[in-house]
């Protein structure tokens, strides 16, 4: 017998009866390892395929327990000559031994090894497959002998097992990379608005007025100027087109206001300064009063059209004329050219939030020139209010028209109206210094004066300008009125009468209507009966209205869920509706309206002025730019949630839509600038709309263009624009 053991060292020894009696102690002497055991196992083995008589092996249940021995080292055992005629063996002995492991001891065999034919267990297919050992598998490559694979073996599992891996960290890593690049096409190109339809008009059919509205599914109704449309948005065609503002009607204005400067030039005595207006801006000007009186308003598929004196109805499938409404006092409209400048020449008093507007929208060159530019301005107005023998002061006061005798007006409200009957009692006309008194030493006697100086200076001669035309104060009308609330449906209810002190207006809201008045608000219920009356710090905000009226939101008298928001001109108040007691009161100068969303958090459109801008509100100061504000309210404390300065003031809230618009156009009406001086001084036009995060406040996107809207909309992700040569469509994707 030959064996060779693990370490690579070969030894042979003859087998005899002896050994199956007494077990052979093996132990290699190039490596020490003690194999006895597996030798022994090997000799029995040989014995029994020899037919020779073997010591009986011990059962493996005698077999006494004992800690485990480390495996024993593999051997390769061959025989030194074969019998040459070997007995049959019975089955018996044949299978007595071969049903184990030549590995591992006791554990029964299932296979047998493909190059020694020896019997291999679970665990030895496990570590080599079809082979007993390493030695047989490397002589099975080198020999070319063919081996199934054993699918359970530990590299194939291992194999398998990172075959899987790797499958599935590619899936992931597909799928991840999928989803980023879908993020990153939703964020940067999905989620902002493009351009759905475009639809463009030749530089003769410019507008100066008009809308565009979404109506029904996918389609689009607009007036442009004086052009009516219904565009299908899906299939980007238009369906029909009306022209209302005809070469006719422009014609007839042109000679009205042509015949209107004869007279007026034959009676005039100063003949030089009555100076023909030119062709182009009468015809102009003709177009823009035209295109102004138009307006659209859509429901469902009626389209109607309101001019002066009529009402319109739009058939939806042609467009033509199905009905008519007409009143017997039309009158036709007549166009005036506007006057040019950089600031107004009607020597009236200055706005100084416009004249700040105008001035921060000047270029860096404009704004160093501004002192000079101003001063030739005032020269020049001076020199016209001479040749014109005017005045150059105009009164400081104004009055009011009194009415000595009752007068009512129907007032329209959410679910009801009233009949708001105004007389004056006892008039009050106070008047106030609204700027600050004037600097003993002005910037222009600054003996250095330097470039960096220029705004003081502009500001110096703004102000003066301002206070040469009377802008130095203002006139508050304080006088008593006696009010009256009639309410018709249902019939029955008595009217209700009192007096306020400051000019009156009536707010019918859902549940109840609201007499403000200068400081004060008078609450009546749908049953003309007072429930409360409240004192506020200034005077309310009579110039905003329904979100529908104003662009910026509902106010100053906004009922929601059993609360009535007033604000006045600093501070915005809640109060209880039924009882009146206040809530809380959040300081805020420049309120323009109030946005509720569906949870019930109140939106407010503000600014970041000062009590100071409401006591100098005629003081100019160029360089003060107040920004809009946008503020998200909790409705039950007042406390502000988030505060964000958008670029402008919100005029669109719905959902998770809130839109924010600032626009600027230097020259609206296409006036033709006689003064070579005032050319190029302004920025160019400009658009700028964002996105605003209702959660936090966050601007999402800002989509911007070189141009001014005639007019916008907004319905949840589309946007309509109308332009002056083009009505344009945006829409974007949204979650």
């Amino acid at each position: 017998m030959k064996i060779q053991c693990a370490c690579g060292a070969k030894y042979a020894f003859d087998l005899t009866p002896e050994m199956a009696r007494e077990p052979v102690k093996f132990v290699c002497p190039q490596c020490g390892a003690d194999s006895s055991e597996i030798v022994n196992q090997l000799v029995q083995q040989a014995l029994a395929e020899q037919n020779l008589p073997a010591a009986p092996v011990a059962p493996i249940s005698s077999v006494p327990t004992e800690p485990p021995r480390p495996a024993p080292m593999r051997l390769k055992i061959s025989h030194a000559e074969k019998p040459a005629e070997p007995p049959p063996a019975e089955p018996a002995v044949e299978n007595a031994t071969s049903k184990y492991c030549s590995k591992h001891r006791g554990v029964l065999a299932t296979e047998k090894c493909t190059v020694c034919d020896k019997p291999i267990c679970p665990q030895c297919l496990s570590l080599f497959g079809y082979f007993c050992s390493p030695l047989c598998k490397n002589k099975a490559e080198m020999q070319g002998i063919a081996a199934p694979a054993y699918a359970g073996s530990h590299f194939a599992v291992k194999k398998q097992f990172w075959r899987k891996t790797s499958l599935i960290a590619g899936t992931v890593a597909t799928v991840i990379a999928l989803l980023l690049g879908i993020w990153i096409w939703y964020a940067w190109f999905g989620s902002v608005p493009h351009t759905w339809l475009s639809v463009r008009f030749a530089d003769d059919d410019r507008a100066y007025a008009g809308s565009a509205q979404l109506a029904g599914q996918n389609q689009l109704v607009f007036l442009h100027g004086g052009t009516l449309a219904r565009y299908d948005l899906k299939i980007q065609k238009e369906i029909w087109s009306q022209s209302l503002v005809t070469p006719a009607q422009v014609a007839a204005i042109v000679q009205a206001e042509n015949d209107a400067h004869a007279r007026l030039v034959a009676e005039s005595n100063d003949r030089d300064y009555m100076r023909t207006p030119l062709p182009s801006a009468v015809e102009r000007m003709a177009k823009i009063s035209l295109q102004s009186a138009l307006t659209l308003s859509i429901s469902n598929h009626d389209i109607w059209v309101a001019a002066p004196g009529k009402l319109t109805r739009y058939d939806w499938d042609s467009g033509k004329v199905a009905q008519e409404v007409s009143s017997s006092d039309f009158n036709a409209v007549n166009g005036h050219p506007a006057g040019g400048g950089l600031f107004s020449h009607d020597n009236h008093p200055l706005d100084p939030d416009k004249v700040a507007t105008q001035a921060q929208n000047l270029t860096l060159p404009a704004r160093i020139a501004l002192p000079a530019l101003l001063g030739n301005d005032a020269h020049e107005q001076q020199l016209e209010a001479a040749l014109r023998d005017e005045e150059t002061r105009h009164p400081r006061t104004g009055k009011p028209p009194a009415h000595a005798v009752e007068h009512f007006d129907l007032v329209a409200g959410e679910n009801s109206s009233a009949q708001f009957g105004v007389k004056l009692l006892q008039q009050n006309l106070v008047t106030r210094e609204a700027m600050r008194a004037k600097p003993t030493k002005s910037a222009l006697d600054n003996p250095n004066l330097n470039v960096t100086q220029t705004t003081a200076v502009a500001n110096d001669i703004l102000n003066e300008m301002q206070r040469n035309r009377g802008g130095d104060q203002v006139t508050e009308d304080e006088s008593r009125y006696q009010v009256t609330v009639r309410i018709s449906t249902p019939p029955g209810i008595a009217d209700w009468t009192g007096e306020v002190t400051g000019p009156p207006e009536l707010f019918c809201l859902q549940t109840v209507n609201v007499i403000a008045a200068g400081k004060s608000v008078i609450v009546l219920d749908k049953q003309n009966k007072k429930l409360w009356a409240a004192t506020l710090t200034y005077d309310v905000s009579l110039h905003a209205g329904t979100p529908e009226e104003s662009p910026y939101g509902a106010g100053p008298c906004v009922e929601h869920d059993g609360s009535l928001y007033v604000f006045d001109q600093a501070v915005l108040s809640a109060f209880d509706l039924t009882t009146g007691n206040a809530r809380w009161h959040l300081p805020s100068v420049g309120i323009v309206g109030l946005f509720f969303d569906a949870s019930g958090h109140l939106y407010v459109n503000t600014t970041t002025g000062n009590p100071d801008d409401i006591k100098y509100s005629r003081q100019i100061d160029i360089t003060k730019a107040t920004a809009a504000v946008l503020q998200k309210i909790e409705p039950a404390s007042g406390k502000i949630l988030w505060s964000v300065k958008p670029g402008g003031f919100v005029s669109y809230l719905s959902g998770k839509f809130i839109y924010a618009v600032q626009s600027y156009d230097p020259n609206p009406t296409d006036e033709e600038v006689l003064n070579d001086s005032l050319v190029g001084l302004q920025k160019p036009p400009y658009l700028s709309i964002v996105r605003i995060d209702p959660k936090n406040g966050r601007i999402l996107w800002q989509h911007t263009q070189d141009r001014c809207p005639i007019d916008i909309r907004f319905d949840q992700n589309t946007i309509e624009l109308v332009f002056k040569r083009e009505v344009q469509v945006l829409k974007y994707l949204t979650l």
